[in-house]
């Protein structure tokens, strides 16, 4: 496990080991997709990769990533709902992330069984599966993750924005990976991914640019993500 301090592309450059997974926590106004190249780059050729935006930049990542990968890699549009916070009352209010899910190869992993949810049937005449179900593209099971959640991390006494709870990581990375597998997360932040990774025996790379931010993602990640 590995973290460092610095700009994305230059240390994704200098990086030779190749991984099985990638999530990208992006910088969602953002229309330069360079980054990506290097991503694509240092994927396994059975790798996957999640990049992880909303209505900024999804149109336009989409297509870049098609034409990239190619549309017969692309795998699914996630959404991930969070539907808390205040709402206009001029526009429907926008309470969703967008997950762009691409593989490399066809001969990628993914184990749903890991993931199952319980279904709205369960215990009843129509259950056919042992109460439980495949969840869907779209995220509306993993709760608010609010401003009060005692997983927040903090800086200055102010929550540290864009961190993302360890049920979305587990619910990507989960059915994606195996126990020693490679993940680089060069977003990294609050270091959620690490976290999620050390907590399920997953080998990870982290990089962030803030000072700040690497410092409190190295503290999270070296004591496992106890608060």
């Amino acid at each position: 496990m590995k973290l460092f301090l610095g700009n994305n592309i230059e240390i994704m450059n200098n990086l030779v080991i190749k991984f099985d997974t990638i999530y990208a926590d992006c910088i969602y106004e953002s229309l330069d997709f360079t980054w990506i190249n290097f991503c694509y780059d240092l994927l396994k050729s059975n790798g996957i990769i999640f990049i992880q935006t909303d209505y900024h930049s999804v149109y336009e990542m989409k297509l870049f990533l098609d034409n990239l990968f190619g549309k017969e890699n692309f795998i699914n549009h996630l959404i991930y709902k969070q539907e808390w916070g205040g709402a206009s009352k001029r526009f429907f209010p926008k309470k969703h992330d967008d997950i762009l899910f691409y593989t490399k190869g066809k001969d990628y992993k993914f184990y749903a069984d890991r993931i199952r949810i319980p279904k709205v049937t369960a215990g009843t005449a129509l259950d056919k599966n042992g109460g439980l179900k495949i969840p869907c593209d779209v995220f509306d099971d993993l709760g608010n993750f609010s401003t009060i959640s005692k997983e927040r991390i903090k800086l200055n006494n102010k929550n540290i924005q864009w961190q993302k709870p360890l049920k979305l990581i587990n619910r990507l990375l989960l059915p994606t990976t195996d126990e020693g597998d490679l993940v680089l997360d060069p977003f990294m932040g609050s270091g959620t991914t690490g976290v999620w990774c050390k907590q399920n025996n997953r080998d990870f790379i982290g990089i962030e640019v803030d000072e700040k931010i690497f410092s409190i993602a190295e503290e999270r990640i070296t004591k496992n993500g106890c608060q």
